[in-house]
């Protein structure tokens, strides 16, 4: 080793020990390499000194670290090499040197290809990490870099390193500290009662933490047809409602994928999958750069975001199951007070009140209309009275809350009632016949927006039919339709057997 060389590393060894006692103690690496390059600037009289690391992506250079002269125009730029005088730096891992006695207005960003002011220079490359650099730029006394500032900073490039290493790794181990305080937490602030809701607000705050800019959650709706937003924060980056086909990438449902949006952002999609099934998808909104390092897994984050989605479709899954389960259970106990209730009715009006009472105890709606059929005078279809298939009208008898509109709504048959499911178990029509009589619905009466109605029937007897109408746009469940479907049947039953029956179908 050269004379020089020794005398830098009888100025660099003291350093080394305290350094390394620093990060022995608990120092933040990253701020402690702030403290090393500011220090390097200093022995060799530079006007600026930066640390370049390679993004993501390997096509390009961020300037990680920069202390200085320009600091806070160059700290976060990133370039191409071949933008900079430090290709062959970079490139090759090549040392690189730089004195140009006529430039006049010494300036940090003449590193940046194309620019003035850059009059001296000197660069070496990281060990372990190609494409990396430790650079000095413009010495204070107009004079060019010497051999031993380019040999104190081949001294001390390990340690910056040793020190982005252990960076990364303390971002590393901080995301899953976290991810797993918020794992254990998690049965504490679900609280006793499972739900979709508590599910939501317990996952928002850790996806706000990982992606600031935009997030949100979709799931599929009772049909599977569409995704439905239940959770969005940030830049609206998706719409309400999503449809499957829509999503430009073929293997969304089984692999993240990054959707372009118009607002400059990238929507970074996670499929929420359980048990095989898909429940919807988990969004977070990035900018291009943070989308390459997603991509690539090399973000802190990305792993936490996999495996944050698995935790998601678990949590919602059960939660969607003990709501199922709930409301299932809500509809028996009320199912059960009606039955014990219809063996205590005598008429048939009071019969007619306690079957629209609980029809909106069942399925919440504005209104409950129930008709009775009466077939049309026609000696043709008279043998067939009281047949399903025998042209019938249905009159109203029933409404509640009172309406004029729907006391004088009188349509022509069953199923031309909006809303109408003959069975919940069976489709409508088949949709490809647009004819089909099942097809051509009657509009909503009284500027209601949904309907719900299902037959009072049992086997070849049809009694009428009973109708639930809402003042706003709902979609009902497959849970709701189900149980309203046993309240008409055990009414029905009941109807049956009434003696008032055979009186009230003869008017």
């Amino acid at each position: 080793m050269a004379n020089s060389e020794w005398q830098v590393a009888g100025r660099v060894r003291p350093e080394w020990d305290s350094w390394l006692r620093r990060l022995h103690g608990g120092a933040d690496p990253f701020a402690l390499l702030n403290d090393v390059l500011e220090w390097a600037r200093k022995q060799t009289a530079a006007q600026t000194a930066l640390l370049l690391i390679p993004a993501r992506g390997g096509q390009e250079i961020d300037f990680v670290l920069v202390m200085g002269q320009g600091a806070e125009e160059l700290r976060g730029l990133r370039l191409r090499p071949e933008e900079t005088v430090l290709d062959e730096l970079l490139q090759k891992g090549i040392p690189w040197r730089y004195y140009n006695e006529g430039e006049q207005v010494p300036h940090s960003r003449g590193i940046r290809r194309g620019f003035k002011g850059l009059r001296s220079g000197v660069g070496v490359p990281l060990p372990g990490m190609p494409g990396s650099a430790l650079v000095l730029v413009n010495h204070r006394q107009h004079e060019p870099f010497t051999e031993e500032d380019e040999a104190l900073l081949l001294q001390i490039a390990p340690f910056f390193t040793l020190g982005m290493h252990l960076h990364a790794l303390k971002q590393t181990l901080e995301w899953r500290e976290h991810a797993l305080g918020w794992l254990c937490q998690l049965p504490k602030q679900l609280g006793e009662e499972l739900s979709l809701q508590q599910v939501l607000q317990v996952v928002e705050p850790i996806l706000r933490a990982i992606s600031p800019l935009a997030g949100g959650i979709w799931l599929y709706d009772e049909e599977r047809t569409r995704l439905l937003c239940t959770l969005r924060y940030g830049t609206p980056l998706l719409p309400e409602a999503i449809e499957p086909a829509t999503l430009p990438a073929s293997d969304w449902q089984d692999t993240p994928c990054t959707i372009p949006t118009e607002q400059g952002l990238s929507a970074n999609l996670f499929p929420l999958q359980l048990a095989g099934r898909l429940l919807g998808v988990l969004m977070v909104g990035t900018r291009e750069k943070e989308t390459a390092e997603m991509t690539e897994g090399r973000v802190p984050h990305s792993l936490t975001l996999e495996t944050l989605a698995g935790h998601v479709a678990l949590l919602i899954g059960y939660a969607l199951l003990h709501e199922q389960l709930a409301r299932r259970a809500q509809h028996l106990a009320i199912l059960y007070e009606f039955s014990l209730r219809l063996g205590e009715t005598r008429t048939v009006e009071a019969w007619l009140a306690l079957l629209a009472e609980n029809a909106l105890r069942l399925v919440p709606a504005d209104c409950c209309v129930i008709y009775f059929a009466r077939n049309i005078d026609d000696p043709l279809t008279r043998m067939a009275r009281y047949s399903p298939t025998a042209i019938q009208r249905l009159q109203p008898v029933w409404v509640a809350p009172p309406e004029d509109v729907l006391l004088n709504h009188y349509p022509d048959v069953p199923y031309s009632l909006p809303g109408w499911v003959y069975a919940f178990n069976a489709p409508l029509a088949a949709p490809d016949l647009a004819h089909h009589p099942q097809n051509l619905k009657e509009p909503l009466p009284g500027g209601f927006q949904s309907a719900l109605a299902v037959p009072l029937q049992l086997a070849e007897q049809a009694f009428g039919a009973l109708l639930l109408l809402t003042t706003a746009p709902r979609e009902f469940t497959l849970a709701e339709v189900e149980a309203l479907f046993m309240l008409a049947n055990f009414g029905a039953l009941h109807l049956q057997a009434s003696s008032e029956w055979r009186t009230i179908r003869d008017i």
